[in-house]
């Protein structure tokens, strides 16, 4: 028997140069993905792992980077800010609403916007002077100088405390129109602000509409005509508001206004009209700012917040008390009721 030795036909002579460059060049290629994808897996298992051991120094640093995220815009930790919404005590004595002159009242607490007592509180009604917190508003957009001197206007409305042709700074003339609520001194402050009265109106009625006030319209700035109409409910936005303003609050705060006359050669003093800021209405009480209003349409406005001693804040309107000093007295009464009734 014959046995044929003959050598088998090698694999790699039969496999063209072209394919085993293609297969070299995907092993390459698969191995640099492999290494790429190890590398990374095994940076992130490193993080993840090192969230569980860190030292003190590494645990100071993170909190540091977050503590600058958060003053640079970075996620708002709400946790020491809750709103505490105000109970109304189970052996509180409910208050008589025959026990008060005004038409319109509210009160609501001013972190969490609870309703605290009311009285046709979405029935419209005459603002009068309160109107002034919106003219206000729209005065500080157009950055007025208050440095600059002008004459006061020469408009015949009421109020006897400065004169047309008397000169002021602006500044005077805003301490006389929220302190001592001068219906002079707010229009010659629209006149100095660039805009024409009637685009100033327009834009506090644009401005009510901004703030939510929908029940809001003005006809003119200074709260003399009956026209100017909101309600208790949007007076508290528009009092809110208002307070925000470091120029308004603090001005309204102001117990007094001492302007000179140079054209008349006379000293022109002026009270603040709100008598719980005074303490003529005697009180103990903690007022942020308050205005007042008056015309025979409106009768007897008044709009105020006050602070209790553990800082809680309530917003309180007054609307249509029959006598002048009414609407101060039962702010009080309300006032040392709700902080005597409710709890935060």
């Amino acid at each position: 028997m014959i046995i044929n030795f003959t050598e088998r036909t090698k694999f790699s002579d039969n496999f063209p140069n072209l394919w085993r460059n293609l297969l070299t060049i995907f092993l390459l290629f698969l191995g640099i993905a492999t290494g790429f994808l190890y590398y990374k897996f095994d940076n992130e298992r490193k993080a993840y792992l090192a969230d569980f051991f860190v030292d003190d120094k590494q645990v100071a640093g993170i909190k540091e980077k977050k503590d600058l995220a958060l003053e640079i815009g970075g996620d708002i930790d709400f946790s020491k800010n809750q709103i505490v919404i105000p109970k109304l005590n189970v052996s509180s004595t409910p208050l008589d609403l025959s026990e008060f002159t005004a038409s319109n009242i509210l009160v609501k607490d001013k972190d969490s916007s609870t309703m605290l007592f009311a009285k046709n509180n979405y029935e419209k009604h005459s603002l009068a002077s309160i109107t002034k917190l919106m003219s206000g508003l729209v005065l500080l957009e157009q950055n007025l100088d208050l440095a600059v001197t002008t004459t006061v206007s020469i408009d015949d409305v009421s109020g006897v405390d400065i004169y047309a042709g008397d000169t002021f700074t602006l500044d005077e003339l805003w301490r006389a129109a929220f302190v001592a609520s001068s219906n002079k001194a707010i229009l010659t402050l629209v006149d100095a602000s660039g805009l024409s009265r009637e685009n100033f109106v327009a834009r506090m009625n644009e401005k009510a509409k901004e703030l939510g006030m929908s029940d809001t319209s003005f006809v003119e700035p200074t709260g003399l005509d009956a026209n100017n109409i909101s309600t208790a409910s949007d007076i508290v936005i528009l009092l809110d508001e208002a307070l925000d303003h470091e120029k308004i609050k603090d001005t309204l705060n102001l117990r007094e206004v001492v302007l000179y006359s140079k054209e008349r050669k006379k000293e022109i003093h002026m009270w603040n009209t709100d008598w719980l800021l005074l303490g003529w209405v005697p009180n103990n009480l903690s007022i942020i700012g308050g205005k007042t209003g008056f015309i025979d349409d409106s009768l007897y406005n008044f709009t105020v917040a006050i602070k209790n001693d553990e800082g809680h804040v309530i917003d309180i309107v007054i609307l249509g008390a029959t006598e002048h000093e009414f609407r101060f007295t039962e702010a009080k009464k309300i006032a040392e009721w709700v902080f005597a009734n409710y709890t935060w």
